[in-house]
């Protein structure tokens, strides 16, 4: 059998680490990624609020709570649509800054958690005659705001609560 020239491994290696690196991108951006630890989703859903990926929002939540919203005709279905069309507006006319944030979790057993934002800031944004006005903000040493439940399934952890009503309570508590 003839032996591979170096360049034919070199090529066969970089080819393997694309097509690794390509499927790794894509389950991290998609729906149902779910992370390693309670504390990583909850970050990771935090920074995709900042930059308003909403697919990276979407993958942080229990696959198994999409798909019950998508399938019902109910008033958290009615709910779902509403915030949808609030938040997902183009163009974008908020916006949500997360500063220093501090996690305390607290396990109510193996497979869920309670995870609390303990410490940090949130500035909340509205886009008024072409500029960012605050509006908003939450001092998270100083107000308790409602713990996520994060759960775990097949290994990762996720939020509960669907990602806009999550958007929603950070709104309704910057606006206070």
């Amino acid at each position: 059998m003839p032996k591979r020239s170096s360049g034919c491994k070199t090529r066969t290696l970089i080819s393997a680490a694309f097509i690794f690196s390509a499927t790794l991108l894509i389950c991290l951006t998609a729906a149902g990624c779910g992370q390693a630890t309670p504390e990583e989703t909850v970050y990771k859903f935090l920074g995709a609020v900042q930059s308003h990926d909403y697919d990276a929002m979407r993958s942080c939540i229990n696959p198994e709570a999409i798909r019950k919203v998508e399938e019902e005709e109910s008033e958290l279905a009615y709910t779902w649509d509403e915030l949808y069309r609030r938040y997902q507006a183009d163009p974008v006319t908020w916006r949500m800054d997360f500063e220093s944030i501090r996690l305390d979790s607290s396990y109510l057993d193996e497979s869920s958690t309670l995870v609390r934002i303990t410490g940090g800031r949130c500035r909340l944004y509205n886009l008024e005659d072409e500029r960012w006005q605050i509006v908003g903000e939450i001092d998270f040493s100083q107000e308790d705001f409602s713990p996520l439940y994060v759960v775990e399934k097949d290994g990762c952890w996720y939020l509960e609560a669907l990602d806009l009503h999550i958007v929603y309570g950070l709104e309704s508590a910057a606006r206070m």
